[in-house]
């Protein structure tokens, strides 16, 4: 409906000059007879009413265009155009046989209702018909010459004949190309949606959600080109859940998964949108601090170790508390400076092990 709505507007812009200058052409030209001076009236003002119901459609699709449900007015408006089109055409056609066989008009009709308007096969066969007997029986009651009225009629029905035909072929190439273009549209929403799968199976977490360790690991090296370029200070902290492995002996895998997710959510929550949080594998997290120096992210580790501490996981009714170590070090302008960062960072995590878990550690 919006392909038509769209080739009435251009149509009627480009008709509306014509019937100007049709107008002016007739009106110019002295008659040499009464009756033609008759037949160029009618022709007149034939074309001064399309020029108007033109003018008047134009401004209706344009406003009607504008807004987002058009199916009810959108057909009101095409089944006008096609009865302003088919009058005007036929009531020159009949205006016409006062001084000429021509029914040109009529021809013109019948290609363009098949061209321009989209129309379904019922539709096309309904129109056509009412357009095909309101010429009949106009022209039998102008035209009074039997041979030309048998073949005006002889011809205007082999146009209505050839006008749906056409219609039904530009009708059934649209449809397979609407069908083709929806088609195309799911498999590219299907492509997209299995993109994203795989944009999420290779850089994120499929247990947490978190990032993973190749998406940590760009993150962390075009840090790395910030604090070469711009001398600032950015820190990393590792973190590994205390006593885990009892949690998953005691309680199953299943109840440490869920552990796992909801510390993940935690840490979440407590990092700002800026800081790039892993998981690293296993029980262990990983989290970037952009700009951040090692002394204040020692004070974000502990806010984050006191929160988990405090945090009770209810297990079917059973509250388990858990403890997490961390690790801290800074990135540095150096060689291989992530590589570097991450031996120091796993080096003081060690050290908070060693030195009782439960606490942090930074690399000095």
């Amino acid at each position: 409906m919006e392909t038509n709505l769209r080739r009435m507007y251009y149509l009627a812009l480009v008709v509306i000059p014509m019937h100007i200058a049709y107008v002016v052409m007739f009106w110019i030209t002295e008659p040499s007879s009464g009756e033609e001076a008759v037949w160029r009236t009618g022709i007149i003002v034939v074309h001064s009413i399309h020029l108007i119901v033109s003018l008047a459609l134009a401004i209706i699709i344009s406003r009607a265009k504008r807004q987002n449900h058009l199916s009810n007015k959108a057909v009101f408006i095409q089944y006008a155009f096609i009865v302003s089109l088919s009058a005007m055409a036929i009531s020159l056609v009949t205006i016409d046989q006062h001084v000429t066989t021509n029914i040109t008009p009529f021809l013109v009709l019948c290609l363009g209702l098949a061209v321009i308007f989209l129309l379904r096969p019922t539709s096309a066969f309904i129109i056509f018909s009412v357009v095909l007997t309101a010429y009949l029986l106009l022209i039998g009651i102008v035209q009074k010459e039997p041979a030309i009225l048998l073949t005006n009629r002889v011809n205007g029905i082999t146009f209505v004949v050839f006008g749906m035909y056409l219609s039904l072929i530009l009708w059934n190439t649209t449809r397979k190309n609407l069908f083709q273009e929806e088609e195309i549209k799911r498999q590219q929403k299907e492509l997209e949606e299995k993109n994203a799968e795989l944009q999420r199976l290779a850089f994120f977490d499929t247990l947490t959600g978190l990032y993973n360790r190749r998406k940590w690991f760009e993150f962390a090296e075009e840090e790395s080109r910030l604090i070469c370029r711009y001398n600032i200070r950015s820190s990393v902290v590792l973190m590994d859940i205390d006593h885990f492995k009892k949690i998953n002996d005691d309680y199953g895998h299943p109840i440490g998964d869920k552990i796992l997710k909801e510390i993940a959510d935690l840490l979440k929550k407590n990092l700002r949108a800026v800081d790039k949080l892993c998981r690293w594998g296993g029980e262990e997290f990983i989290f970037l601090l952009p700009n951040t120096s090692v002394e204040e992210a020692r004070k974000v580790a502990e806010k984050l170790r006191t929160l988990i501490e405090q945090a009770e996981f209810s297990i079917d009714g059973e509250s388990i508390r858990v403890k997490a170590s961390f690790g801290i070090a800074s990135i540095k302008c150096e060689e291989n400076p992530i590589d570097r960062a991450y031996e120091r960072v796993d080096r003081a995590l060690y050290m908070a092990k060693q030195g009782g878990r439960n606490i942090v550690v930074s690399e000095t």
